[in-house]
């Protein structure tokens, strides 16, 4: 009897450990907006790199690891961001937004901001035989895109528009 109480206590006392050190999508979320939206309505961060025509603010841990005509691919710690500009579209454009939301994926924050003749916004779509999620920062012609574990979903939101709040082009 006593074995199968400590079998059954050790059980549920596993659950709670579990359950209280797993990030939650929704808290994830929650902070991806309001740092997001920080981000979008604060100074953009200043300049340290240029490539191609464009302009940008690199965390010190990233690097350039490639660039082609209109996407740049960023590396932190392994970890692939994509930029993506189009030179054609303002900061108020909706077009690379428009094409994000009709892909038909599903959707798990949708959230747009303007500001001074800027139209920003957050996408975050979950990717689901991987348990990850696509996260997608932009501001009218320029996107940041990454693929996220939930306990980073935040974080890499925050970069994504940073780097793309940041960025200049010529």
């Amino acid at each position: 009897m006593f074995k199968k109480a400590m079998t059954g206590a050790w059980i549920m006392v596993s659950m709670l450990l579990i359950a209280a050190c797993g990030a939650s999508i929704e808290k994830e979320q929650t902070k991806a907006l309001e740092q997001v939206e920080r981000a979008f309505n604060g100074d953009p961060e200043v300049a340290n790199q240029e490539i191609q025509s464009i302009q940008l603010y690199l965390p010190s841990d990233m690097i350039i690891k490639d660039d082609k005509p209109n996407n740049i691919i960023l590396d932190k710690k392994d970890h692939p961001y994509i930029l993506f500009y189009n030179p054609n579209e303002k900061e108020d454009s909706k077009a690379l937004y428009n094409q994000l939301i009709d892909s038909g994926d599903p959707l798990i924050v949708n959230q747009t901001f303007t500001k001074d003749q800027r139209f920003g916004y957050l996408v975050i779509t979950e990717i689901e035989e991987a348990e990850t999620y696509e996260v997608t920062a932009g501001i009218g012609g320029t996107k940041a895109t990454t693929e996220s574990a939930v306990k980073n979903v935040s974080e890499d939101a925050k970069i994504l528009m940073d780097i793309v709040r940041s960025s200049r082009v010529e």
